[in-house]
């Protein structure tokens, strides 16, 4: 990765180019309510099922795994398919629509098994109804997500758009790791009350979605974009040069960030034991995520997006490292370094689609397409198996160090633990900040992309003498 020359100054667009606030709500409101859907089903589904429904962790790290597969499917179908609409509401908001009402539906029934079930019928609704709301999910958030990349050409008005889109996210994602608690000690049970809690913001997430879909129109110029052949597609998309390097640093990111979400209560449990902090230390995570974002904004543009993304990496590394230290009682240190690490998160949630919307001009100058739903397509792959990784990873992790549910661990599983929810989330990042270093577009080179890419449309727009 190569210095930023006046990394601070915007070398493109000006003032009439800056997107209002408006602009910015309108499309960011419905990452709210898919976060809450998200964040929920992470932090709380493992547990859930292996602790009062009955699956194993291991089995249930197979629905996670066979998830992660499917989305290596559809993903990138998704991506190609939306590349290609045609409709009067242009080629991404169709599918807001077609998505948000399935996605409540499958929020809700996941949560909702019966416990009749067998332990095979326990296994197979979960698997079903974790396939279909992660499909619908797909059907929703490439083209929104692609849309994202649309809205601006101009480098740090991206990272304000993203920024808004990530701090409904991450809102989203500090209620959805406290509502399942709150609700289930509300109501007395776990099974009632996280299903209630689908109900209200399965429809609330109906709401947001649908707003977008009235708000948010698509650019003129981006709505009738030839496209390549599926395949075609995808073997020139991972030969872009700048976006090879940026694969392996975002998988590592958030595989190592992914740890979090299924290990957290079991942390809470039998490692740190007061399972009644761990609302707070997910709180306390959010809000360094949160409160972080117009730092990273700022940080961004005084330095760059490559130099502001490496300190992230270094403070996330510091911060798990520091976490291998938790031990019973030390729930005050799991707060603050939960601050620390979410910090980090956050600038990762905040920089990584904006890079990865500078990527899609340098393919777009190499090609001659827009073709950001190929891209996005890819990139909720990624995104997905990272987390998938992770999860299957940890579980698989809590199944060979010997936890048993529900009963006094042993030191060597305390220590297995640890090791998982603090040691190898910081490996990840080290290797994820070595891998950044070799990333080639800085404000300068994106700077020169968006010349050449208004020349030729110059070129090609004039009229002949």
């Amino acid at each position: 990765m190569g210095a930023d020359p006046n990394p601070g100054a915007d070398p493109e667009g000006g003032a009439d180019e800056r997107l209002s606030a408006a602009q910015i709500l309108s499309y960011a409101m419905p990452a709210f309510g898919t976060s809450v859907v998200l964040i929920s089903v992470a932090v709380y589904l493992p547990n859930f099922y292996t602790d009062e429904i009955g699956v194993t962790a291991g089995m249930l790290s197979w629905v996670f795994l066979i998830g992660r597969i499917w989305d290596a499917v559809t993903d990138p179908m998704m991506g190609h398919v939306s590349d290609r609409t045609r409709t009067r509401w242009g080629r991404r908001r169709p599918y807001f629509l077609i998505s948000a009402v399935p996605i409540a539906v499958m929020f809700y029934l996941i949560w909702s098994p019966s416990p009749s079930l067998t332990a095979n019928g326990k296994f197979l609704h979960l698997l079903i109804c974790y396939l279909l709301l992660y499909t619908f999910w797909t059907v929703f958030w490439v083209p929104y997500a692609s849309l994202g990349m649309e809205i601006t050409p101009v480098y740090h008005e991206r990272t304000r758009l993203f920024g808004g889109r990530q701090g409904f996210a991450l809102t989203g994602m500090a209620v959805g790791g406290v509502a399942p608690a709150l609700f289930a000690s509300a109501l007395g049970d776990k099974l009632t009350g996280y299903s209630l809690m689908a109900i209200l913001f399965g429809g609330l997430t109906v709401l947001l979605i649908s707003i977008t879909f009235w708000r948010v129109r698509e650019r003129p110029d981006s709505v009738a974009q030839k496209s390549f052949p599926f395949i075609r597609g995808l073997g020139i998309t991972f030969r872009n040069r700048a976006f090879v390097v940026l694969v392996p640093v975002y998988m590592a990111s958030v595989v190592g960030a992914s740890f979090i979400a299924p290990l957290t209560l079991y942390i809470a449990k039998y490692v740190i034991k007061a399972e009644w902090a761990m609302p707070y230390a997910m709180l306390a995570y959010m809000a360094g995520a949160l409160g972080s974002i117009p730092l990273w904004i700022r940080l961004s543009k005084r330095v760059g997006k490559n130099r502001a993304w490496s300190a992230a990496m270094i403070l996330a590394i510091v911060g798990y490292t520091l976490s291998y230290t938790y031990d019973e009682g030390t729930w005050v240190r799991w707060l603050v370094l939960a601050v620390v690490v979410g910090a980090s998160t956050g600038c990762t949630m905040v920089l990584a689609p904006a890079i990865s919307a500078d990527v899609i001009d340098s393919d777009e100058l190499e090609t001659g397409m827009r073709r950001e739903g190929a891209f996005v397509g890819v990139w909720s792959v990624l995104d997905k198996a990272a987390v998938g990784l992770a999860v299957f990873v940890g579980l698989q992790g809590l199944q060979a160090i010997g936890y048993e549910s529900n009963v006094e661990q042993t030191e060597t599983v305390i220590q297995g633990m640890k090791f998982l929810y603090c040691l190898l989330p910081a490996i990840c990042h080290l290797v994820a900040l070595l891998v950044f270093q070799k990333f080639p577009i800085t404000p300068e080179v994106h700077a020169g992309i968006r010349r050449d890419l208004e020349s030729r449309a110059g070129s090609d727009g004039a009229e002949p003498g």
